[in-house]
């Protein structure tokens, strides 16, 4: 269970700043656009995480596998949200739009509708969850952060 839990914060800690890495150049040159994308976007990123998260829970009960999957995944984006809007970037003004709030009850809720939709799918493509896997989501997290910081920081535009 405890290699499990990993897995779901760095699975999470990739989609996040994966997904910011994506959304960075358009959402720099449009609030609207970046806004729109994020909203077709990101629900398709969170939901593959959410997918391989529920694949590689080690018990039977599904819907705690959801239970646990939208708390750590709500308790990142919150972290992570403060992290880039606030210490980062600092435009704190930036992150509390209603969209941001749509997006965590998102994430709390996506678990259980993908449970809902999927349940039959998840249990017959069960697996464990490997070191590998845990060290590719370490890596392409820390690989988009890492960019992410660096065109910031630089303050590289298209």
């Amino acid at each position: 269970m405890k290699k499990w839990l990993l897995y779901v914060f760095t699975i999470g800690f990739a989609v996040y700043w994966a997904s910011n890495l994506i959304l960075w150049f358009p959402w720099s040159y449009n609030t609207t656009l970046g806004i729109t994308l994020m909203l077709t976007i990101n629900p398709f990123l969170w939901a593959y995480a959410t997918f391989l998260a529920l694949k590689t829970f080690p018990k039977s009960n599904l819907i705690k596998g959801a239970l646990i999957i939208s708390l750590i995944f709500l308790l990142l984006a919150l972290i992570m949200d403060y992290i880039f809007f606030g210490l980062i970037r600092n435009a704190m003004e930036q992150l509390y739009h209603p969209t941001t709030f749509y997006g965590y009850g998102f994430l709390i809720s996506l678990p259980f509708i993908l449970v809902l939709i999927f349940n039959n799918r998840i249990s017959r493509l069960k697996k464990t969850t490997k070191n590998s896997d845990i060290v590719k989501a370490v890596i392409s997290g820390l690989a988009c952060f890492g960019i992410l910081i660096l065109i910031i920081v630089l303050e590289i535009e298209i």
